[in-house]
């Protein structure tokens, strides 16, 4: 088994941002300069608490389909959001890489979420009364279906994944570190396959508002990011996944889906819809530390040397980048860390 990182390959993806329902409509957005942040009342009044109302937000997450999965109608009822999105672009995800998802069941396909948990924001259920079986049960409902430890297990159930499967909080850069995870167990051979997806819905404006008041969004709704003018950022929303495979595993595993098709066709020969995004050359996370300015207060020491370390694990000369994404938030450190220090 190879274990050379250029063997990771990205080989298929799905969203939901604002304003598009798919990837593709995501980045005809992109291209075309359309604003996705908006203000509407969909999720609570214009104006409340003085905050400003613009951000991106998902529209496309009322319906979904639980006989699909195979999955229990009152406990999905009772799920939030995110939890039934995660299902559908896991699948969507599987279907853009040209793979059966059928053909997966039951091999050794990770499952890694990447999300951010506030805490106190799904509110306190109502007293259970022990003497009575349905109120117990309308709890355990409850309960169950508001983890988010379970984001990752229900794709792997309704799936039949065996591979790891886990949740991942680091904060802003949960769903990066999710991939992290996931292309070092691939790298290991404790998997073969990984879905790798990073989400973030708001329905609670009290977030809104503690975040703006504190300097960390924007109370214009207008991110200036790398500006002097910079007063916080702009919150939106999205759940989007990724499929990886070792490139080898690629090879067999769109081979015997071809067979399959060949031989129910009469050996006809058809085409397939394959992709490849991209190679994954490395992923390395790290953390600060102790930081005398605070722990809130970022470290370009810390970020310098993981950097150095990924362009030299990936045999990349950062002079040649033409292309990279940075976190980049516009927030005023210096308020951050009197807030918090």
């Amino acid at each position: 088994m190879s274990k050379k990182p250029e063997d990771i390959v990205v080989s298929g993806m799905s969203g939901r941002f604002p304003l598009s329902v798919n990837t593709d409509e995501f980045a005809k957005n992109l291209f075309s300069g359309v604003d996705m942040v908006t203000e509407d009342d969909s999720r609570w009044p214009i104006g409340l608490y003085d905050m400003s109302g613009r951000m991106g937000k998902l529209d496309c997450y009322k319906d979904f389909d639980s006989p699909f999965f195979g999955l229990n109608d009152q406990i999905i009822a009772e799920s939030d959001p995110q939890a039934r999105l995660l299902l559908e672009v896991a699948y969507e995800a599987m279907m853009d890489a040209g793979v059966n998802p059928q053909e997966l069941r039951g091999t050794k396909t990770g499952v890694y979420v990447g999300v951010s948990i506030y805490s106190m924001t799904d509110g306190y259920p109502e007293d259970g009364q022990p003497d009575l079986h349905e109120s117990m049960q309308t709890l355990m409902v409850q309960t169950l279906a508001n983890m988010k430890t379970l984001y990752s297990s229900r794709i792997s159930f309704a799936n039949d994944f065996k591979g790891p499967c886990l949740v991942v909080d680091t904060a802003c850069s949960a769903s990066l570190s999710a991939l992290t995870l996931a292309c070092n167990d691939l790298l290991l051979g404790n998997t073969d396959y990984a879905i790798v997806c990073g989400t973030h819905m708001d329905f609670e404006p009290f977030i809104f508002q503690f975040q703006q008041e504190l300097g960390i969004c924007s109370p214009d709704g207008m991110s200036r990011v790398l500006d002097a003018a910079a007063n916080g950022f702009v919150k939106a929303e999205a759940v989007c996944c990724v499929f990886l495979q070792r490139r080898q595993c690629a090879r067999r595993l769109y081979g015997h889906i071809l067979t399959a098709r060949m031989n129910v066709d009469g050996h006809k020969k058809m085409g397939m819809q394959r992709r490849l995004y991209g190679h994954i050359l490395t992923a390395r996370m790290n953390v600060d530390g102790h930081k005398k300015m605070g722990m809130f207060f970022p470290s370009s020491e810390a970020q310098e040397e993981l950097m150095r370390m990924t362009y030299t694990d990936a045999g990349i000369d950062p002079k040649k980048m033409t292309f990279f994404e940075a976190h980049a938030t516009g927030t005023k450190v210096n308020y951050m860390h009197s807030c918090y220090n």
